[in-house]
């Protein structure tokens, strides 16, 4: 049997490596015995050609799995080491890495979870996993001139309509039916956490970086409507937010009141990026 290409090879290798079983039902799942291995990796009295590459296969798996829970402690303090175990496992199975990075391993993870058997009785257990990966992603994304309070100090009012307002790209909105920032923060304060309370309608939690460090805060359905206009690109004008508030509250005064509290909040968070 001619001996398998360098590329051939490779692609075995990453197969076998990656499988869900180990090596051995690998082997045994794709029909290959396992002498197979014999004519490409070497085996000795030590380990044979299976144990050998199977060394290979556990650290392909753990080195993962430790990434996942770097990226979602609070996911794992809420089920448990061997429930996130069985969960990482069966998430890598349904969504291999494709990416040279494992930096964008457990970006799936939070569709993942909802689906998952474990959110049945929990079905806060994908948005607190959603709230975890936008502090992941928010922390690489791009830096940008944030707006400062005193570059509006000699805006006319009557310019105030044209003020466009945009967020800072390093920001997410996390909707949330449940307070998953209240476990988040237990966690984070090495107390044990309960199971999130329903939240009120419109409750979502607000992902930014502020300079080098992540936060992020509830916020409630007045202030969310306002983040769901400001947060994508191109973001909008303070006059169309005064009136999508308004045609959503019904009045034109309360609009206004609520768009210019948002603007002093996302100057006060440093949320909104110099145009």
């Amino acid at each position: 049997m001619p001996r398998p290409s360098l590329a051939e090879l490779q692609r075995r290798f990453f197969e076998l490596v990656t499988g869900a079983e180990g090596i051995a039902r690998e082997l045994a799942a794709r029909g290959i015995p396992e002498r197979a291995l014999d004519a490409i990796i070497a085996g000795d009295a030590r380990a044979s050609a299976v144990e050998r590459l199977d060394v290979y296969a556990n650290m392909y798996f753990f080195r993962i799995l430790d990434v996942l829970r770097a990226d979602y402690p609070k996911l794992v303090a809420m089920l448990g080491d061997g429930a996130f175990h069985d969960l990482a496992t069966g998430y890598l199975q349904a969504h291999p890495s494709r990416h040279p990075s494992l930096r964008y391993v457990g970006a799936a993870l939070p569709g993942f979870v909802t689906g998952h058997a474990a959110a049945a009785t929990r079905p806060w257990l994908g948005e607190l996993a959603a709230l975890e990966w936008a502090r992941v992603d928010v922390f690489d994304r791009a830096d940008a001139e944030v707006l400062a309070r005193e570059s509006l100090a000699g805006l006319a009012p009557g310019d105030f309509a044209e003020l466009r307002l945009v967020a800072v790209p390093a920001s997410a909105l996390v909707p949330a039916a449940f307070a998953v920032e209240d476990p988040w923060r237990a966690v984070e304060a090495g107390a044990a956490p309960e199971p999130p309370a329903r939240a009120a309608d419109g409750h979502a939690v607000l992902v930014w970086r502020r300079g080098q460090v992540v936060q992020h805060r509830a916020v409630e359905d007045g202030e969310r409507r306002a983040l769901e206009l400001v947060l994508p690109t191109p973001g909008t004008t303070f006059g169309a937010l005064c009136a999508a508030l308004g045609e959503a509250l019904g009045s034109d005064a309360a609009a206004a009141e609520l768009a210019a509290r948002c603007l002093g909040q996302g100057l006060a968070d440093e949320l909104l990026a110099r145009g």
